[in-house]
């Protein structure tokens, strides 16, 4: 018989034997012994159709996703030993669920049904004498004169040995034998271990269907933040190069975080003018503006055809065709290239920054859809003004260092908590080496800006980072300062975990305050101690992330942000998907 078959045949042994059981029940009943078994037949009868229950359930499960429909599954499981479990269709959809799982699934199937067998031996119920001593004792018939034939020796002997056999199985059930509990202990053992082969199996194909996809979203993943990462940082140079006004180092760029997961890439930067005293008078103080190549820009575009023109000067620190480990040591300027025929050009309105300041068009308040376009390489992005924070007085938002301080009152939920972690890391992917973040991210360097929406007093989902412009470009950040990164981040991630800054935790203040590098081991060390307590606050995923950000990982090479997207980024989203999983329950 195939394993299907044997399947089937187990699962008609269980109403056999408790039907037997019952059998004894009612004879014993009759008989006057019942009251002494009681407790023991319970227990037997409870355990077999317990073992029952649970194997039906796993022959359904198992045959659900196989058949049909439903239906077909449960006629399967009411016919035991029908035809259909001989089907040779259905023991090759079976292996294919089963897969490496099946020989030992079909090996514990044939030790259930040894069990079930030697259960049934145990319990006596294939000796036709106790099934003849069992029976309900019929209504006397009517009586009649006693034979003179005395019953011969064979007669006497048959029914010697059934009262033997009768009296020697009441007694094995009146006490709790250790045979049968055994065998109730295997049949427990089987069942478990089909559970499991099913589960495990399952897991293993959904893993398999997922690998592909999870790949696939990884790559797409590293795509857009290396897109955000080149264009973010032509975006500071294109400001950088913009500005042409004494006044540039004061001008800051607070520039929106987000978790881009598309190749499309506009920033939402918000503009801050820092005066000193001696300019106090000054025309502009913050302007809040969209950034990209906007495909529904109202721009006037006038088509011309010029003479041989000489291609735009590139950004003298421009290093964002590639990644900082593949930066060429010397690039050679290209003198060919300083003139060429006739092309076609754009003349665009309003004028770019090689014409007009930026502090100054930032100046006139009457601004249209489009402000202005700043280009750097082969990058251009347009202005567009936005209203949507409140100007504060001192244009000081919050930090994420208040908002975790024990003395701050709008205190963010979990939810908000992971968001900002999410968003915190995807950014570090997107932003290492370029002047956006070139020092360690802390949470003093993460700022809210309120929002013009009474409803929404602090956007804990739209976190900032600050960066102000030198009068020298300051290139992209080098790799010791970019190293750092991945420790702070994991420090940001425990304190986002917690709702509590390092400083304000017993761990960190039995240390010196201290500072500079003697301050980043401390807290190194205070994090580590902390951070086991991270997976029975936020749960596995979430403790993996801190877990690598603190010690995975110590150089960067150029695998870096991959590592990091698989690392980090997909376990946070993972942790922040249950917050929405548990909105569509």
């Amino acid at each position: 018989m195939s394993g299907l078959e044997i399947a089937g045949v187990l699962l008609g042994s269980f109403p056999l034997i408790i039907s037997g059981l019952e059998h004894f029940r009612d004879a014993a009943k009759v008989r006057g012994f019942f009251i002494h078994v009681r407790k023991e037949y319970d227990k037997c009868h409870s355990n077999v159709e317990y073992h029952e229950i649970l194997y039906k359930r796993n022959l359904k499960e198992l045959l659900l996703p196989i058949v049909k429909d439903v239906g077909e599954a449960a006629r399967l499981v009411d016919d035991p030993g029908g035809v259909a479990w001989s089907s040779k269709d259905l023991e090759k959809h079976l292996k294919g669920r089963l897969n490496e799982s099946y020989d030992l699934y079909i090996r514990t199937i044939f030790e259930m049904n040894e069990t079930i067998e030697e259960l049934g031996k145990e319990l006596s119920f294939h000796k036709a004498t106790v099934h003849d001593k069992l029976a309900v004792p019929r209504p006397e018939k009517q009586w009649r004169p006693p034979s003179s034939q005395p019953l011969s020796g064979l007669s006497k002997l048959t029914a010697a040995k059934k009262k033997i056999d009768y009296e020697a199985f009441r007694i094995k059930f009146s006490f709790n034998n250790p045979v049968r509990c055994e065998l109730l202990q295997r049949l427990t053992e089987c069942n478990g271990k089909l559970k499991k082969l099913l589960h495990t199996s399952d897991i293993m194909s959904a893993l398999n269907i997922m690998a592909p996809s999870n790949t696939h979203r990884s790559h797409a993943l590293e795509t857009a933040f290396k897109k955000a990462w080149k264009k973010s940082g032509l975006l500071f140079e294109a400001f950088q190069k913009a500005w042409q006004c004494s006044c540039q180092q004061h001008h800051f760029a607070s520039l929106r975080l987000e978790h881009r997961t598309l190749p499309e890439a506009c920033f939402e930067v918000i503009l801050t003018f820092f005066a000193s005293p001696s300019q106090a008078n000054t025309l502009w103080s913050l302007k809040e503006l969209q950034c990209g190549q906007m495909n529904d820009c109202s721009l006037i575009q006038k088509f011309i055809q010029t003479s041989p023109v000489s291609p735009p000067s590139p950004c003298p620190s421009s290093t964002y065709g590639v990644e900082p480990s593949q930066k060429p040591r010397n690039q050679k300027s290209n003198s060919s290239a300083t003139s060429g025929p006739s092309v076609s050009t754009y003349e665009l309105l309003p004028p770019t920054s090689s014409s007009v300041g930026l502090c100054q068009l930032l100046s006139n308040e009457e601004q249209s859809k489009c402000m202005a376009i700043i280009d750097c390489a082969d990058e251009t992005y347009h202005l567009h003004p936005i209203k949507k924070k409140v100007c504060c007085n001192d244009r000081n938002p919050l930090t994420l260092s208040r908002v975790l301080s024990n003395d701050f009152e709008g205190y963010p939920t979990r939810r908000q908590r992971y968001s900002i972690a999410l968003l915190l890391a995807s950014s570090i992917a997107q932003l290492q080496f370029t002047p956006w973040i070139n020092t360690s991210l802390t949470k003093d360097n993460v700022f809210f800006f309120p929002c013009i929406h009474e409803s929404i007093n602090i956007p804990y989902h739209e976190p900032f980072i600050r960066q102000w412009f030198p009068l020298e470009s300051p290139g992209s950040a080098d790799a010791k300062a970019v190293d750092c990164n991945f420790s702070s981040l994991g420090i940001l991630l425990l304190e986002l975990c917690f709702g509590q800054r390092l400083e304000d935790h017993p761990f960190r203040k039995r240390f010196p305050v201290e500072t500079g590098e003697m301050k980043e081991t401390y807290d190194l060390i205070a994090a580590l101690k902390w951070s086991y307590d991270v997976r029975d606050e936020g749960g596995g995923d979430y403790s993996s992330a801190v877990k690598w950000c603190l010690t995975g990982s110590t150089k960067a090479n150029k695998f870096w942000r991959a590592e990091m997207i698989k690392n980090v980024i997909q376990p946070l989203e993972k942790c922040k998907e249950c917050f929405e999983t548990v909105d569509m329950l």
